[in-house]
């Protein structure tokens, strides 16, 4: 199978939508200029930037996973130490996401 088919092939099993956009001629120029600097067509140029919008709003919306030591894991966290020469509003910017860190539930609970 050639590159051509299999991207033919692998496009065609994704069945896609059309949708209208109105934008205006000035900001549709510029959508042009862009397009054609990436060597895209504006639909494809917009259909990538539209991608790339919803994967860094995906990617931003996963959870952190924290590993504890199992013989931590019991541990009760105690008060932020506060390192030599931080300021007031450093020390309780670190507090307050040390309280929203450990206010996360367990996955398990």
């Amino acid at each position: 199978m050639s590159r051509s088919q299999a991207r033919t092939s692998a496009s065609s099993s994704i069945r896609k939508v059309p949708i209208t956009l109105r934008i205006d001629e000035a900001r549709y120029r510029k959508l042009v200029l862009l397009a054609e600097a990436e060597n895209r067509t504006p639909t494809n140029y917009v259909e990538t930037a539209l991608l790339r919008d919803m994967a860094a709003k995906e990617e931003a919306s996963r959870a952190i996973t924290m590993f504890v030591a199992p013989e931590a894991a019991a541990l009760t966290p105690g008060a932020l130490v506060r390192t030599e020469g931080e300021s007031d509003d450093r020390y309780a910017e670190r507090s307050q996401l040390f309280d929203r860190v450990f206010a996360i539930p367990d996955s398990d609970a």
